[in-house]
């Protein structure tokens, strides 16, 4: 069907006013890049001043013919062709502009739209049936756009057959191809999809176009299922017309309240139905076409919900353990500076307990190339033991809520380099009838860090 464009332009004169009525048909608004085929443009001038005129255009297409045109009448109709250049090198659509002169008086821009595409975008190589009786296959090329394709050469081959054909294709036309082969072939020919592989002939050579061709006298609808993944687990669905009929599908898959938050699809499913606990999720595809392939594919993941629930795991158990910690024990150590420049910390322990508790000790162990100042500020131990290098305090009782704290100093005359660590300070308790031991953590100290803090 053609197009029509009808532009209304007003030319002034200096002395006489006149108006310029033109339409403009086409026939198409397609290049196939691959054909080099054209657009036919049909100018119908009326009203027009006499004079000389010419269309040009100054995009990367070529519009003919380019000469000079005489008006001395009326109406005027001429058509014009437009052609792709070397320099076009666009995919799809491109905007054009032509111009129409008048020599010396005005000109008239117009602009067009077209769109260039390659032969496999214009041709479509479909299955039609087959009969075995007699041996004969039929596919059909179709042409889908609103593009004339004339003289073309292809070849067609298969598993079954190879032929050649000559034919051209007005737009939205549909090239019936009938083969006939071997009747024994063909019947021992399992049913389903095959390759069409084709050859069209084109200025830049051979361009291979493939079709589907489908074999098969049932109606069935085949149906594969695959499911893999563990915390991101991914459910396919596949199927496939392999009869020579229209069908109707539905495919149902249930989930539960919890994993429908995790859930995703690549088709959106047409209904959803809610049942207690579970959610039932429904396709349904109507004119199921030969050889279509309908692909479901459901991934739910759950990653998030295992994230979500190891943190709530982890904040319970640290909740539970600090509820459930009955005495806390800390341990620090910060250097000393000295008369003599000598190695020296000051280690610092506090014990708090959160619930009231009995009996409690605390001991803590000094390190072999470490000394004790005997003077300490705060809390004097009960019991100093050299052999074992430990240090004793008893506490006795402690109410809920009340901390104490002690210090004391070690030193070493025998310089001390590189990292080292202090032993945990211990504390042992009685809580109903029950002995418990708790633990500070280890404390590590870098020997440099007294030089830099001279």
């Amino acid at each position: 069907m053609k197009k029509l464009l009808v532009v209304f332009v007003g030319l002034f004169f200096l002395t006489l006013a006149s108006a310029i009525n033109l339409s403009i048909e086409y026939d198409t608004d397609i290049i196939v890049r691959d054909l080099d085929t054209s657009i036919k443009l049909t100018f119908k001038i009326t009203d027009a001043p006499a004079g000389i005129y010419n269309v040009y255009t100054l995009s990367d297409v070529s519009i003919s013919p380019s000469e000079m045109f005489t008006i001395d009448s009326e109406e005027l109709i001429k058509e014009f062709t437009i052609k792709q250049t070397d320099s076009l090198n666009v995919k799809g659509y491109y905007t054009l502009t032509y111009t129409l002169h008048h020599r010396n008086v005005e000109k008239i821009d117009e602009k067009l739209t077209i769109k260039l595409l390659d032969l496999n975008e214009v041709i479509e190589i479909r299955n039609g049936s087959a009969d075995y009786e007699r041996g004969e296959i039929i596919f059909y090329v179709k042409n889908k756009e609103n593009v004339s394709l004339e003289n073309l050469s292809a070849k067609f081959s298969s598993l079954l057959f190879d032929v050649e054909k000559k034919f051209s294709l007005k737009p939205f036309e549909e090239y019936n191809i009938s083969v006939f082969v071997n009747k024994e072939t063909i019947k021992q020919t399992k049913s389903g999809n095959y390759v069409i592989e084709s050859f069209f002939d084109t200025n830049d050579g051979e361009k291979r176009i493939e079709g589907n061709l489908y074999l098969g006298e049932k109606k069935a609808i085949s149906t594969k299922e695959e499911e893999f993944g563990v915390l991101i687990k991914n459910y396919i669905i596949t199927k496939t017309n392999i009869g020579n009929t229209l069908e109707n599908i539905r495919v149902e898959v249930n989930k539960n309240i919890f994993s429908r938050l995790f859930t995703s699809f690549n088709i959106e499913p047409n209904l959803i139905e809610r049942d207690g606990f579970f959610v039932r999720y429904i396709w349904i595809k109507n004119r199921f076409e030969p050889g279509e392939i309908f692909i479901l594919r459901i991934k739910t993941n759950y990653i998030l919900p295992l994230i979500i629930l190891l943190v709530g795991v982890v904040v319970f158990l640290g909740i539970r353990r600090y509820t459930e910690t009955k005495v806390e024990v800390t341990k620090s150590v910060s250097p000393v500076r000295t008369k003599n420049d000598e190695f020296a910390l000051k280690i610092k322990l506090s014990v708090k307990a959160r619930k009231s508790i009995e009996n409690v000790t605390l001991t803590d162990r000094i390190p072999r190339i470490l000394k004790i100042y005997n003077k300490f500020r705060t809390g004097e131990p009960n019991k100093i033991d050299a052999s074992s290098r430990k240090i004793h305090w008893n506490l006795e009782n402690m109410d809920s809520g009340e901390e104490r704290v002690f210090s004391y100093i070690v030193y070493s005359k025998v310089g001390v380099v590189g990292k080292f660590s202090l032993p945990k300070a211990i504390v042992v308790f009685e809580k109903e009838s029950k002995i418990h031991e708790v633990s500070s953590k280890k404390v590590f100290f870098m020997s440099d860090q007294i030089k830099r803090e001279k």
